[in-house]
């Protein structure tokens, strides 16, 4: 290769190593100052997480679950709501005091698992309960009565699995629109700023 062969080959590699770094240059101006790729990576985010929680997570199997009996002392109803979603969380969480006197246990049952005035009855009756590690109730029993069935329970904790699954994936794809919109219109605006810069005013 002569030598000015070789100062051409250099000066192309050049080239191309500045046309990559002026993209990347451009690529990273607009992630920083569009509002529209900020919410879009923000939904990615969340929609990854919704659908990894719910592929990774799920029910437990009744072989896992804890089982304790004792008597209810007391019950209240709980509400909490996400600041991140602004979604409520309502359940019921009840005192269970255990026959061989461990210390009192927090079970929680969603509010649509349960009527109120059903917890209520429980107050100072024993019962036999099998809960998760959270101490989220699946099988509740009182006497001859199951008002929890593990059955039931658990189709409506999959139907919850299930909505996180189908909300996720909803967000991966309203985040990647919402990218894909951003960066459009942001190198849109880039290509009319190196415009308007790179005329010349004659006097």
């Amino acid at each position: 290769m002569s030598l000015a062969e070789a100062e051409k080959s250099e000066e192309r590699s050049t080239v191309k190593t500045g046309a990559k770094g002026y993209h990347m240059d451009n690529l990273i101006k607009i992630a920083s100052n569009s509002l529209i790729v900020w919410l879009g990576a923000l939904g990615l985010v969340v929609g990854f997480g919704m659908f990894g929680y719910s592929v990774i997570t799920g029910p437990p199997t009744r072989a896992s679950l804890q089982t304790v009996e004792g008597t209810i002392s007391e019950a209240s109803r709980v509400t909490r709501r996400s600041r991140r979603t602004g979604s409520t969380n309502s359940y019921f969480e009840m005192t269970l005091k255990p026959v061989a006197g461990a210390a009192d246990l927090k079970l929680r049952v969603p509010t649509i698992e349960m009527a109120e005035p059903d917890v209520r009855s429980l107050i100072g009756r024993p019962v036999r309960a099998e809960f998760d590690s959270e101490q989220d109730v699946y099988v509740l029993r009182s006497g001859n009565r199951e008002v929890l069935t593990f059955e039931n329970t658990m189709e409506r904790r999959k139907l919850s699995f299930r909505q996180y699954y189908v909300d996720g994936i909803a967000l991966v794809i309203g985040g990647s629109v919402l990218l894909v919109i951003g960066f459009l219109l942001g190198l849109r605006k880039l290509r009319k700023q190196a415009s308007a810069g790179g005329r010349t005013v004659e006097g």
